[in-house]
């Protein structure tokens, strides 16, 4: 029943994107870990603790949920829970529409309106855009395809192989729980701290198949796949996180290109460490093979996952 659900969720995820209403699951987990954070701090007042509990709390309550409504779903008929896993699956990968995203900032570089590129981006990454120029727009852009990769493609879909849609949607909420307070700053230094690490123990193995699957989808796509796996087990530790650099340097080494260097946060330069030794130019053009490149990648991601699944179950 997964193999299906996985192969109908990637199918759906390219016909349709990434579906953008306000009971978009990633949207309702969203709002769920800001009302759990609003009752920790003002009622716990224990950071630490509150962290431990939307850590916990927020995947429990999406893989508990989701899996009741597929034993629901399969008491009524057996189809209605394959559909129901493909939709979870859908809503927990989002390829198409960081492609869509990234082509939207590429085409407006190729055009020269590089204000419309700036507020494109600064849709999708957190640094300042104001004093980036071209070669600045589209690296920041192929670094977010290509961090994006292994959160937002490989990992849930590894996970919907070992347990369908409601394992990947758990990985998701474990994602999101990392991505609004896994920050290390006053505000969520404590309380952002047990969350982080669970999104870096989710993604351990994740990150380091993605060298693999990266690799591979560089070689069938026509991109240098042998210095993806070389630059991508050089370079994939040179962030602070574990995991976040494996799909960048894969994607640099693919690529032959550099990315990763200083970047502006809130007014702040901050020095990052360079990830590939390409010396291709950074222009419009490297953004449409990071999603090409992404493209691949999902395609080989979801049979993977179709093969493993079939294996398991």
């Amino acid at each position: 029943m997964h193999a299906f659900a996985i192969g109908l969720g990637y199918l759906l995820d390219l016909l349709l994107k990434d579906p953008h209403t306000a009971w978009h699951p990633v949207r309702l987990i969203g709002n769920f870990i800001t009302a759990q954070e609003r009752f920790y701090r003002n009622v716990l007042k224990l950071e630490l603790v509150g962290g431990l509990l939307l850590a916990v709390i927020t995947p429990g309550a999406v893989f508990i949920l989701s899996l009741a409504m597929l034993i629901a779903l399969e008491r009524i008929h057996w189809s209605l829970a394959v559909i129901g896993d493909a939709l979870l699956i859908w809503c927990a990968i989002s390829p198409s529409s960081l492609v869509a995203e990234a082509r939207g900032i590429q085409n407006r570089l190729e055009a020269g309106d590089n204000a419309g590129a700036k507020k494109g981006l600064s849709m999708i990454v957190g640094r300042d855009t104001a004093p980036m120029d071209r070669a600045a727009i589209a690296r920041a852009t192929v670094e977010t395809v290509a961090e994006n990769s292994v959160d937002g493609l490989i990992s849930p879909l590894l996970y919907a192989a070992l347990g369908g849609g409601p394992l990947a949607m758990a990985y998701r909420a474990v994602n999101t729980c990392d991505s609004m307070v896994g920050y290390r700053n006053e505000r969520y230094e404590r309380f952002g701290k047990i969350p982080a690490w669970v999104d870096d123990f989710a993604n351990f193995i994740p990150a380091r198949i993605a060298l693999v699957l990266i690799s591979i989808s560089a070689w069938l796509a026509g991109f240098n796949g042998r210095m993806a796996m070389a630059v991508g087990l050089r370079d994939r530790l040179k962030h602070p996180s574990p995991n976040s650099a494996h799909g960048e340097a894969a994607f640099a080494g693919a690529l032959e290109v550099r990315l990763g260097g200083p970047s502006q946060y809130s007014g702040v330069l901050k020095e990052k460490p360079w990830l590939g030794d390409g010396t291709k130019p950074m222009d419009a053009s490297v953004i449409a093979q990071a999603c090409r490149l992404l493209h691949w990648s999902a395609s080989v991601t979801a049979l993977c996952a179709i093969a493993i699944s079939l294996l398991l179950f």
